[in-house]
């Protein structure tokens, strides 16, 4: 796979020898292509959602979504989801 031009937030990239995973925590404009066991790891099609506190600037990733309704909360204040670019 070709290196991306444009990194997204939440972007999951998978290694195909030993499953590991990682995603973009920071946007930016390098061509991101990571590498695990010797081989490029793919991209995914999903995206991992972001959330941002709108007081402090705070931000978390959500790794897997679970049955419930999730509402992050920091400096006492529902958190922000950001919206995913397609």
């Amino acid at each position: 796979m070709s290196p991306q031009q444009r990194n997204l937030i939440g972007q999951v990239y998978r290694c195909p020898v030993c499953g590991a995973e990682l995603s973009v925590i920071r946007s930016a404009l390098g061509a991101l292509a990571p590498r695990c066991c010797n081989t490029a790891m793919l991209l995914l099609p999903e995206r991992h959602a972001t959330y941002v506190c709108p007081v402090c600037g705070s931000e978390l990733m959500v790794i897997r979504e679970g049955a419930g309704p999730l509402t992050p909360r920091c400096c006492n204040t529902p958190m922000v989801r950001r919206r995913q670019a397609a």
